[in-house]
């Protein structure tokens, strides 16, 4: 064991030492150990576990011009889709020797704006952002950066620099046009507010894109717009009842309203779908629990991180990526409340 002073950080040197290496090869088998003999590279880790050291990743950073930190910014932290993104995001960059720091913005482009800027004062190499739409100032501050970027969750023809996910506008018009198709007349839309959210702004455009497709007018009072939670949700139903009690189909632009939606008519006793069908975005697990189970739309969420976090790895590699935006796709499932 070491006899340094427990006041203090222990030392690159001191490591080095109790090893009997080199200080390089103790950074070569912290950060590169495929080039340290088995014996040599097991022998410092042991000492390094012994003694508690840590390395200076930002005095490193200074010398290599690199940090290994990627920097995730979404809306919350407390929401399971956009937990699986980051898991994703996380092991796709782990797998290349950096780390992740996430913070969360609120649903605010000002917030995101102040996240990025944080971020790049710590010299992430790279950046994952949720949605397309953010302010000019953190456009402006990711292209003075030079760093890669990749914009998930939504697509846009002239990203930052790379995005990767699925057409939510097109996603909600899918669901729409199944409602269409089965003869659900009035539609009625519950959907998160689109403030500084170009997910919920493109669910909201694919219903009345679909529903004007099908020549079918929803004027404002059969759309109502709240906050992303079950309460939320079934407020929102109750309301739109309320409103229009021959309402025959609501689509909901995230499960967690649908399932708020469904709770509410059940709490009416309004029979689904036989009242009133409902439909929902992005499969949650809850979704195929319930009873009946709830129609919707599964989106790839993992894949977006991980598919994400590789097109980072790559240009961090020097690699150029085959596709800058990234169409993952998504699948509609029919379930039992429409």
């Amino acid at each position: 064991m070491s006899d340094a002073p427990k006041n203090r950080r222990p030392r690159l040197e001191e490591v080095a030492h109790l090893a009997g290496v080199s200080k390089m090869t103790v950074t070569r088998a912290l950060h590169a150990p495929h080039k340290v003999a088995a014996s040599t590279r097991a022998r410092v880790e042991r000492i390094v576990r012994e003694v508690g050291y840590t390395p200076d990743l930002t005095a490193r950073g200074l010398t290599l011009q690199r940090t290994g930190l990627v920097g995730a910014v979404v809306p919350l932290l407390t929401n399971s889709l956009i937990a699986e993104i980051v898991q994703g995001l996380s092991d796709a960059v782990a797998g290349n020797g950096l780390q992740l720091l996430v913070g969360a913005t609120g649903f605010s482009a000002q917030g995101e704006e102040a996240v990025v800027r944080a971020f790049l004062s710590r010299r992430v190499d790279a950046m994952y952002l949720t949605g397309i739409t953010h302010s000019k100032a953190t456009i402006r501050m990711l292209h003075e950066a030079r760093i890669p970027c990749v914009e998930g969750g939504n697509l846009t023809r002239s990203p930052i620099d790379m995005a990767v996910g699925y057409s939510s506008k097109a996603a909600a018009a899918t669901v729409t046009r199944y409602l269409i198709d089965k003869g659900y007349r009035p539609l009625g839309y519950v959907g998160a507010w689109p403030k500084d959210n170009d997910r919920a702004r493109d669910r909201r455009r694919g219903f009345a894109a679909a529903c004007r497709a099908a020549h079918i007018v929803v004027d404002d009072g059969w759309c109502i717009e709240t906050d992303l939670d079950l309460a939320a949700g079934a407020k929102a139903m109750g309301t739109l009842l309320d409103r229009h009690p021959d309402v025959r189909a609501v689509f909901c632009s995230a499960d967690t309203l649908a399932v708020g939606a469904m709770l509410e008519a059940q709490r009416r006793r309004i029979a689904m779908p036989e009242r009133v069908a409902i439909a929902g975005f992005d499969d949650l697990d809850i979704a195929a629990q319930m009873v009946p189970a709830l129609t919707t739309l599964r989106v790839p969420r993992y894949e977006i991180g991980w598919r994400a976090g590789g097109m980072l790895c790559e240009r961090l590699g020097g690699h150029d990526v085959a596709e800058r935006v990234v169409d993952i796709g998504y699948a509609f499932v029919p379930r039992a409340t429409a």
